[in-house]
């Protein structure tokens, strides 16, 4: 197997996504840092080097990765009714894009989400060794939707190096961070320009912001892409740069990012990269009327079905504004029990209660905190 593949536990049979080894997610806090001339010349790049490459544009609202990819091909349908998404550059793409429509995307967030999970559910990826998805700027319903509906392994954020782009890429990564998907490292981008008549290198957006994020959040950079006029003119005609100048600087530092990206998620995926433990069983028990939760670390927890359903961190037993719950522990049946639980996304167990409560999601962090004591 090439080294720039990362081995990945096998998804479940008749799955989607079968057939697919990762998916990484390309994100960042706000619009205009570079993040989908990042996804493309990723997804480029891993492909160059010799892996099964899909490309998800997820920005609903403002696709750009078909045209970065040069292709306005549209999605037909096989014999069994799955899409078969275009191929530009050895690479698969599905994008609203594609789909045959210049006008604007004026959708709420729900039916933005559905799109998603068309893209997700019902595109035929086949064979992948990684399937790299273009998210909207951000942090709303279109990140929760993957969080949920794909086995993500990992998340690249996209950043340029104020410190004020900086302050917004941390609220990225906690957005990450809580729903669960480890953040594989950082991508410095406009890192600095080079003037191609003297070589001398001028810092236009300021120096070492995601040096600071790093050395803040101990995540790595995988690496900086300096500004190069030239890369917005490929983009313009959908040739990505590490195809049209694989020798130059830009495209050297995209595939040094991929390289770093597949090292880094297979220490994440081998363990040398410590994650924060996750619920790997919560197993309920009527006669007890308690879960038994155990942790991916070892440990055990012990939460009586009472105490749990008295502390649904949900907007209706917690007040928004000030923190305080609504509900009291007499209000609360002593017989209160747990008739289904299911897992969320990676990141989250949900309960419906026999008092027909159903909207509190425990996130494995605040599990955590209310039944281990550390230490």
């Amino acid at each position: 197997m090439s080294d720039i593949v990362v081995p990945a536990p096998a998804r479940p049979a008749g799955s989607p996504l079968a057939g697919v080894k990762h998916v990484i997610a390309v994100g960042s806090g706000k619009g205009g840092v570079g993040k989908s001339t990042t996804a493309v010349n990723l997804a480029a790049a891993l492909s160059k080097l010799g892996a099964k490459v899909g490309l998800m544009d997820a920005d609903i609202y403002g696709p750009s990765a078909a045209k970065l990819l040069g292709t306005v091909e549209r999605p037909m349908q096989d014999e069994n009714g799955r899409i078969v998404a275009p191929m530009a550059h050895g690479i698969k793409v599905i994008s609203m894009a594609l789909l045959g429509t210049d006008a604007p995307v004026v959708w709420r967030g729900p039916m933005a989400s559905k799109a998603v999970s068309q893209f997700l559910g019902e595109v035929d990826w086949g064979d992948l060794d990684y399937l790299i998805v273009d998210l909207p700027p951000g942090t709303g319903d279109i990140q929760i939707t993957l969080a949920q509906s794909a086995r993500l392994s990992g998340a690249v954020v996209v950043m340029t190096p104020q410190a004020l782009a900086g302050d917004i890429a941390k609220r990225g990564l906690k957005m990450f961070q809580q729903v669960r998907i480890p953040v594989i490292g950082l991508v410095e981008n406009m890192s600095e320009y080079v003037c191609p008549q003297c070589n001398h290198v001028d810092h236009i957006f300021r120096s070492g912001g995601a040096a600071d994020v790093s050395k803040e959040t101990g995540l790595p950079v995988l690496g900086s892409v300096p500004i190069d006029p030239k890369l917005v003119e490929e983009g313009d005609t959908g040739l990505p740069v590490v195809f049209s100048r694989p020798d130059s600087e830009v495209a050297k530092r995209f595939f040094s990012i991929a390289r770093n990206m597949v090292a880094e998620l297979s220490s994440l995926l081998s363990g040398a990269r410590v994650q924060k433990p996750v619920v790997t069983e919560m197993t309920p028990n009527a006669q007890a009327k308690a879960f038994k939760v155990a942790w991916s670390d070892g440990k055990t927890s012990l939460v009586s079905f009472r105490e749990l359903r008295y502390l649904c961190p949900c907007a209706a037993c917690v007040d928004e504004n000030t923190g305080r719950r609504t509900i009291t522990r007499e209000q609360v049946r002593e017989d209160i029990a747990a008739e289904r639980v299911q897992t969320v996304g990676n990141y989250a167990i949900s309960v419906n209660w026999s008092d027909g409560h159903s909207t509190g999601l425990y996130a494995y962090d605040y599990l955590r905190r209310l039944l281990v004591k550390e230490g």
